[in-house]
């Protein structure tokens, strides 16, 4: 009988133990003895990454912030659908989860962190997106199991009308965040429009039809005001 093999484990800032799991062919990491990520069901991942490539496919020189690299299938996909002259920061608070995904690819056989168009923050996604200065086109939050629930409890800045409108102030005029959670929320849905979004969201397929659905939530900020004709 197929038994799990535990790879790694850790003790994160907080006490609380992070563990890397292999059962079979897919990974599972854990905290406390509960599920975090694995690699049986990444289409809703993926998917977060190519509804913002979608958006950003005419778009020379794109940049792109990913909250969270988790087990690394957001950003594969981002790679494969933005441009060469693309450049992605990856904001990941475990340097644990940096570590372990250069050493056992779980996205790919090659190294994603490696590619020129990465750059690896090891931070807070509530303090960094305070402190940016440069805005993006496109921001992919993959930090949390949802706008409710969180993994820290800081990240709840994320998801409130104030954290939002940082978020949106983070953006170019018309640029898209993308959150990914494992359930729908009309409650967050209306938080993006008090924050200044248009919002939407869509149900993805996690693991083809035998896989739970969950759901990434849209908000595209205001355009850029056109200028009056003369």
């Amino acid at each position: 009988m197929m038994r799990p093999e535990l790879l790694a484990s850790t003790t994160t800032p907080d006490r609380r133990r992070m563990t890397l799991t292999q059962y079979g062919r897919h990974y599972y990491i854990e905290m406390d003895g509960q599920g975090l990520m694995s690699t049986r069901a990444p289409g809703s991942e993926r998917a977060l990454a190519n509804l913002a490539g979608r958006e950003l496919v005419d778009h020379p020189h794109p940049r792109v912030l990913i909250g969270g690299l988790g087990l690394g299938f957001t950003l594969g996909a981002a790679l494969d659908v933005l441009p060469a002259a693309a450049s992605v920061v990856v904001v990941e608070f475990f340097e644990t989860i940096v570590d372990w995904n250069r050493k056992f690819g779980f996205e790919s056989a090659t190294d994603r962190l490696a590619d020129p168009r990465v750059v690896v923050e090891v931070t807070d996604v509530v303090d960094y997106v305070r402190r940016v200065e440069r805005p993006f086109d496109a921001i992919l939050l993959d930090v949390d199991n949802g706008p409710e629930a969180w993994v820290l409890d800081s990240n709840k800045q994320l998801y409130d009308v104030p954290g939002l409108t940082r978020i949106r102030q983070a953006l170019t005029p018309g640029g898209l965040l993308a959150v990914w959670s494992a359930e729908g929320s009309s409650v967050f849905e209306q938080r993006l429009v008090e924050a200044g979004f248009t919002a939407s969201s869509e149900p993805i397929e996690g693991r083809g039809r035998k896989g739970d659905r969950h759901t990434i939530f849209l908000g595209r900020a205001p355009a850029p005001a056109l200028a009056p004709q003369t």
